[in-house]
């Protein structure tokens, strides 16, 4: 699974900069960033979708956003977020712990995107006005593995995963407990994560069997030849399980002699992978109330509040951890360790508006609004 710089038609000039924002913080020990695109249409009066997309084996967030899902977002109304995963140490490329394996080593096995991706719904959660029965994920190579994986582990966050050129990893155990909305689109000629044989997990066509089994649609799938549109000797043939629990289609795209890419829009490909993974997740809401305060599993009081600068938390029973502050637009202000059970913050520096404390410790999190008014 190669580095694979996305090679996209230039749909229009990039031009969302005022929009489209970078955002770190330190989870579990490192620190950790991601993009996140604000469609201008948002005005947060009503809770909006959540797309993730994450990037391939030594890929990077930034060039990953250019596959165009910040364009739809612009019409459809949604928040595109694009993390970054963290260097592999023996591989020196960036890597999730997705779970595919390559002789019994697992590139970043020891850690937590889990977490890390989950922190970031919470994040998006306490900041704006998102809805979380349609919190999606999609990715490219490693991506896809790690997207996959997302739907094995985090099904009750993820209400539908899409995948390109990425299955489920050999070393996941997959376990989902509940029917998944699960689209793949793979090319036959993929040389990097083979269609059949493939040495990092399943191949395509036992990815869609598998969901297609656990959702329990009907055995036999709809078959359909899609037009051949493009002059690019690929031919798309589209594999529909409907009848599925819940309404948990599963789709396959299986595109003959495409190599290990994400198509473009016609007249480049038949099919734009981007657009017809958006379509995918417009049909599919999580069947459950999803409740972002399960995962808010650490109690702590910020006093006074609003305040004029000069704050304390209340931390009983948190004995280690660290605290930080963050402004409205995710960038990290303030952060120090916690030391005692009450922790005074000065904050007096800082201009009157909305703020957000994080406490996180031994792997629990949470986040409360901060009001500074002098």
């Amino acid at each position: 699974m190669k580095k694979i710089i996305l090679a996209l038609v230039a749909l229009i000039p990039l031009s969302f900069f005022s929009q489209l924002t970078t955002h770190s913080w330190d989870f579990d020990g490192e620190t950790r960033e991601y993009l996140m695109y604000i469609p201008s249409i948002y005005d947060g009066s009503t809770p909006v979708p959540v797309v993730f997309c994450l990037h391939g084996l030594g890929d990077n967030m930034n060039n990953f956003a250019n596959i165009g899902m910040n364009y739809v977002a612009d019409t459809a109304n949604f928040i595109v977020i694009t993390p970054q995963a963290l260097v592999d140490n023996l591989s020196g490329s960036t890597a999730w712990n997705s779970g595919a394996s390559a002789f019994g080593y697992v590139l970043n096995g020891s850690v937590d995107d889990i977490g890390f991706l989950g922190a970031i719904i919470d994040t998006l959660n306490t900041n704006l006005n998102i809805d979380l029965q349609r919190v999606y994920s999609c990715g490219f190579s490693m991506g896809g593995f790690m997207t996959n994986r997302l739907a094995c582990e985090m099904n009750d966050r993820i209400a539908a995963i899409a995948s390109v050129a990425g299955t489920i990893g050999s070393a996941v155990t997959c376990n989902p407990g509940r029917a998944v909305p699960a689209c793949h689109f793979h090319g036959t000629g993929d040389a990097t994560v083979a269609y059949t044989g493939n040495q990092y997990g399943n191949d395509a066509e036992d990815l869609a069997a598998y969901w297609a089994a656990n959702n329990n649609c009907g055995g036999t799938p709809t078959v359909t030849a899609l037009p051949d549109l493009a002059n690019d000797n690929y031919l798309v043939t589209h594999y529909l399980y409907s009848g599925c629990d819940d309404g948990a289609d599963v789709e396959l795209y299986k595109v003959d002699s495409a190599a290990h890419e994400w198509l473009a829009p016609p007249p480049v490909n038949d099919i734009f992978y981007t657009t017809e993974i958006w379509n995918f997740f417009l049909r599919h809401t999580h069947p459950e109330n999803v409740n972002v305060e399960e995962y808010n599993n650490l109690t702590f009081s910020v006093y006074p509040n609003p305040s004029a600068g000069v704050i304390s938390l209340g931390l009983e029973n948190i004995n280690n951890g660290d605290i930080a502050v963050y402004n409205v637009i995710g960038d990290l202000i303030y952060h120090k360790e916690i030391s005692s059970e009450t922790e005074v913050l000065d904050l007096s520096n800082y201009e009157n508006g909305c703020y957000f404390v994080e406490v996180s410790s031994e792997g629990k999190r949470n986040i409360q609004k901060l009001i500074l008014s002098k």
